[in-house]
């Protein structure tokens, strides 16, 4: 048994002094010879790669090779704003890839070194208020007040010339209510990252609602309406903010109290009745006939209703132009 622990004992020995000796550091290896890696505490990298060169200094006699070594791409660079730790082992590895003999490389001072990318931050607030001021610049309404949903992080670019878009996502039915805005930041113009900010937009308007019940078939008059000042966020888009809209038309439902008047609710009277005396006119480029009528129906301005020729009793269908005048095409 004690045999067997001194055997375990000497093995491990071994191991050890193997060990000392594979990473000794270059400490067998002629000063001539040596090829120097010192890598710093610390470096920041500008470019979507990292070379030798870049994160670490070295120092040889074959000024040749230590051109070539420093041009080595060892990997990618972190996100801008991030770390990486690049350690001895990464490096020499990379080296052997490139078919370089490392037998003679040596790292004097530490084993790894702590790289960054060299980035532009920009502050979520930032973010967030180039987003309001857009909104506002694109609606004229005063009384617009958009709102921020969801607090915005801070993002980091890489460094060069910064631009920006903003775009509206989404299938904008309303004036306001849930909208949300993308970012997209490009950077020497290639797009590079893009950035959500939800928001609600709140918006005012004077429109109009009915002051008391207005009945249907009713012609709407000055008096039948109430101008009020509403949030019409939550509101369907045909709402009326000019009274010149509603006064003089019919309406094609009851319409409650207070209940904002919508332009699908009213419809223009019918400019010819039925038993309308008219005129019936026929007219091209060439050529105007006209004959006396008598309308069967009521009808708006652009529509259709049959009339009766007083002269031949014959019905055809017209077009009503004007209160008294009708076209057959």
């Amino acid at each position: 048994m004690k045999r067997s622990q001194h055997r375990y004992g000497f093995l491990m020995l071994l191991i050890l002094l193997y060990s000392a000796t594979a990473f000794s550091g270059g400490n067998n290896i002629p000063e001539a010879q040596q090829i120097k890696i010192f890598l710093p505490q610390s470096s920041v990298i500008n470019s979507e790669k990292y070379r030798l060169g870049e994160i670490a200094q070295i120092e040889g006699e074959d000024y040749l090779l230590l051109d070539n070594l420093a041009k080595i791409i060892i990997g990618r660079s972190p996100l801008p704003g991030r770390k990486l730790t690049v350690t001895r082992s990464l490096i020499l590895s990379r080296l052997r890839s490139h078919k370089v003999d490392i037998k003679n490389f040596v790292f004097p001072g530490s084993d790894s070194t702590s790289i960054q990318r060299a980035a532009l931050k920009i502050s979520g607030k930032d973010i967030e208020q180039v987003v309001l001021n857009h909104i506002k610049e694109s609606n004229n309404n005063p009384d617009l007040k958009p709102r921020l949903l969801a607090k915005t992080r801070d993002i980091f670019l890489p460094r060069g010339q910064v631009s920006y878009v903003i775009t509206s996502k989404g299938n904008i039915k309303k004036e306001g209510g849930y909208r949300n805005y993308e970012v997209e930041f490009s950077i020497d113009g290639k797009a590079f990252r893009k950035v959500s900010v939800r928001t609600y937009l709140k918006i005012y308007k004077e429109v109009y609602v009915a002051r008391n019940t207005i009945k249907r078939n009713h012609i709407i008059e000055e008096s039948d309406l109430l101008k009020v000042r509403k949030n019409v966020d939550r509101m369907p888009r045909e709402y009326v903010t000019d009274k010149e809209q509603l006064i003089g038309k019919i309406s094609t439902r009851t319409i409650n109290p207070s209940e904002a008047i919508r332009g699908n609710t009213v419809t223009a009277p019918p400019l010819v009745k039925s038993g309308d005396r008219l005129q019936i006119v026929f007219e091209t480029p060439f050529l105007r006939l006209s004959a006396p009528g008598i309308s069967l129906a009521k009808g708006r301005k652009g529509e259709r209703i049959p009339v009766k020729n007083v002269d031949s009793k014959i019905v055809v269908f017209a077009t009503v132009k004007t209160r008294n005048v009708v076209l057959v095409n």
